[in-house]
């Protein structure tokens, strides 16, 4: 499965009923079982950083609870276990999604051009420069004008920084995924100061303290390999939306004098409690 600008494919969560401690013995089972289906490792653990923006009134946390997912966020990926280095590249990106299938727009920055997109500049004309990935000039100026209309039409922010790991396997046109030790921060546009985001010395707000497994494919149904790994494994369904978790941490914690606060816990609590009970 190739990793285009823009695309949209089908998203499923599942979580797995084992602690992170045995993620290590999970992920060697699944690269025995998965090189017969033709997924193989794809990376080394990763650090992937996301810091989610909403508004004052928390206005895409309310369509993602009422079921019309519309995330932008600002993504790194920091290989895990090696010292610290200046993230280099940014990835901006805009999430929707019509049922289980998400759409997703992107393109990269570099730390110097995103400060100019949060600032309201127009792109710069090298930007093509910064994606080198043979992407047409015209499509991701597109991407950064109406990107950055976004932030500034809807008044979005910094709110919610998640912190995790991953693991990945991929076909040419499947990919699983795990993702575990999840953090969530509260972050202002100073997140954006920090050379690096994987060893962050702050507290978090909270932790997820779950193993999520993500399967991603283009059409078509589940396939066929996937149901003979639940049974091999404890794996349900899970519609699980990491930011959403996080921003219930927040309205416990930091942001608890919030004036929404007490509007969004009980619609957070009863998203995740629902979201237990699939599958």
């Amino acid at each position: 499965m190739k990793n285009p600008l823009a695309y949209d494919r089908i998203e499923k969560k599942y979580q797995v009923g084992i602690s992170e401690s045995e993620v290590a013995g999970f992920w060697r089972d699944l690269r025995s079982f998965l090189a017969p289906c033709g997924l193989a490792p794809v990376q080394e653990i990763t650090s992937v950083g996301s810091v989610y923006f909403d508004n004052k009134d928390f206005d895409l946390l309310r369509y993602s609870l009422f079921g019309r997912l519309m995330l932008l966020r600002v993504r790194t990926y920091e290989m895990y276990g090696r010292p610290p280095e200046p993230i280099a590249e940014y990835w901006v990106e805009v999430k929707t999604a019509a049922d289980e299938r998400r759409k997703k727009r992107r393109f990269p920055l570099t730390k110097c051009a995103l400060m100019k997109f949060l600032e309201g500049r127009d792109a710069p004309e090298s930007l093509a420069v910064y994606n080198r990935r043979d992407a047409e000039a015209n499509i991701l100026r597109n991407l950064y004008n109406e990107s950055q209309e976004t932030v500034f039409t809807l008044g979005l922010k910094p709110v919610l920084m998640v912190v995790y790991k991953r693991v990945a396997f991929q076909s040419e046109a499947e990919r699983l995924s795990i993702d575990w030790d999840a953090q969530y921060h509260h972050v202002t546009t100073d997140v954006f100061d920090y050379d690096s985001w994987k060893y962050l010395v702050e507290q978090p707000a909270g932790k997820a303290n779950k193993v999520i497994l993500e399967m991603k494919y283009l059409q078509g149904g589940l396939p066929t390999w996937f149901s003979e790994l639940q049974r091999m494994f404890p794996i349900w369904k899970r519609e699980y939306l990491k930011p959403i978790e996080g921003m219930g941490f927040l309205f416990r914690g930091p942001l608890r004098h919030h004036k929404q606060a007490n509007f969004f816990l009980p619609l957070i609590e009863s998203y995740l409690a629902g979201s237990q009970t699939l599958g």
